[in-house]
C-alpha cells in the first residue's frame, strides 16, 4: 500500500466483514478493533525497502490515514536531507493534538520483535475440506453486495451507503424483498431515514418504522393513495411511534382527493377568496400560481392531488373572466 487513504480504506473493509460476520461489532473508539501500521519508504530505483517504524494503537481509520501520510512524509524528509540513518526501528505513536508522530519505544534488533516460535502453541492445519465448509456456510460479503447493488440500477452513491452498514443493508433488502420500488425504497432510507437516525442517535434496529411498512408507504405513494407530503409525515410517525400505514391513512382520514369536482369546488373558493392575488396573476404575475396551489393545498389539509390540483387550478386561473 502507498498511502494513509488506501490502508485506512482497506482496515474500514476489514471492519465491515467482522461485522457481516458478527464476530465482533467492530468498534475502534472502544478498542473492538485495533490497527497498528509499518511504514518504510525507498528512494526511487531501490529495490529493498528501508528502515520499517511502526505506528500503534491507532483508533479511528482519519488518524490512522493522517499518521501514515505524515510519517512517510517523515522520512522521505529525512532521506532528502541525507539523514537516512536517523530512520531507525522503532515504534511511534500518533499525537491528535500535535498532528504528528513521536517515538514510544526504540527496538534493536528480531530478538525484541519476539520473531521465534512458542513451544507451548503447536501449530494448526486446517484440511482443504474444512475451509471449504467454512468459505460455503458464509453470508454475503460487502463485496459481493455492492456488486449486487450496482446491478439492481443504484448509484455508486447509494450502493457504498446502504453496503456499509449490514443491519442498513439488511432493512433495505427487506423493503426490496416485498416488492418496494428499488430506487424509492433506497432514497428513503438515505434521506429522512437516515436523517432521523442521526439526530435522534439512533439505529436503524431501534426505530419503530419496519421495512413492510417503508414498503407499504412507498406502494401507497406511487399508487397515489396519498401524497408524497403525506407520506412524509406518516413516516416520521412510524419511525418514532410505530404502527402501519394503512392504519394511520385510516386514523387520521389522510387518503388523497382524487374526485374532480371536489378539487374544483376548493379552486373555486380559493380564487373567489382571492381577488387581489387573481387581478395581480392575471396581468402578469405567474408566479402567484404558486401561492393559490397552496391555499387550496391548505383548504384540503394536503389530500388533493398535486397533479390534479395544478391542472384544474391552470384552467381556472387562465379562463377568460
Amino acid at each position: 500500500m502507498r498511502t494513509g487513504i488506501e490502508a485506512a480504506e482497506y482496515a474500514a473493509e476489514l471492519q465491515r466483514l467482522v461485522r457481516y460476520l458478527g464476530v465482533g461489532n467492530g468498534n475502534m473508539q472502544e478498542g473492538s478493533l485495533r490497527c497498528d501500521v509499518n511504514i518504510s519508504v525507498r528512494p526511487i530505483g531501490q529495490l529493498e525497502f528501508g528502515t520499517k517504524v511502526e505506528i500503534k494503537n491507532l483508533n479511528s481509520f482519519s488518524s490512522m490515514s493522517r499518521a501514515i501520510d505524515y510519517e512517510i512524509s517523515r522520512q522521505v524528509e529525512l532521506h532528502n536531507q541525507g539523514q537516512s540513518d536517523q530512520i531507525v526501528q522503532e515504534t511511534r505513536l500518533w499525537e491528535e493534538g500535535a498532528q504528528k508522530t513521536v517515538t514510544m519505544r526504540k527496538k534493536e534488533g528480531l530478538a525484541d520483535y519476539r520473531y521465534f516460535p512458542e513451544p507451548d502453541l503447536p501449530g494448526v492445519t486446517l484440511t482443504e475440506e474444512y475451509v471449504n465448509s467454512i468459505r460455503e456456510s458464509l453470508p454475503e460479503l460487502p463485496e459481493d453486495k455492492r456488486r449486487r447493488y450496482e446491478k439492481m440500477g443504484l448509484s455508486m452513491q447509494d450502493v457504498l451507503f446502504l453496503a456499509n452498514d449490514i443491519n442498513i443493508a439488511d432493512f433495505f433488502d427487506t423493503t426490496t424483498a416485498g416488492g418496494a420500488d428499488i430506487k424509492l425504497a433506497a432514497n428513503w432510507i438515505m434521506g429522512d431515514i437516515a436523517a432521523y437516525m442521526k439526530n435522534e442517535k439512533v439505529t436503524i434496529n431501534e426505530i419503530k418504522l419496519t421495512p413492510q411498512e417503508l414498503g407499504e408507504l412507498i406502494a401507497s405513494i406511487k399508487d397515489e393513495t396519498i401524497s408524497g407530503k403525506i407520506g412524509k409525515e406518516i413516516l416520521f410517525e412510524l419511525i418514532a411511534k410505530g404502527g402501519t400505514v394503512k392504519g394511520l391513512i385510516k386514523e387520521k382520514d389522510l387518503v388523497q382527493i382524487v374526485d374532480t369536482a371536489e378539487i374544483e369546488k376548493m379552486v373555486d373558493k380559493v380564487i373567489a377568496d382571492s381577488p387581489k392575488q387573481l387581478e395581480q396573476y392575471r396581468g402578469g404575475k405567474t408566479k402567484l400560481q404558486g401561492y393559490f396551489a397552496g391555499q387550496v393545498m391548505k383548504e384540503s389539509k394536503g389530500k388533493a392531488n398535486p397533479k390534479l390540483l395544478n391542472k384544474i387550478l391552470l384552467e381556472k386561473l387562465n379562463a377568460e373572466s
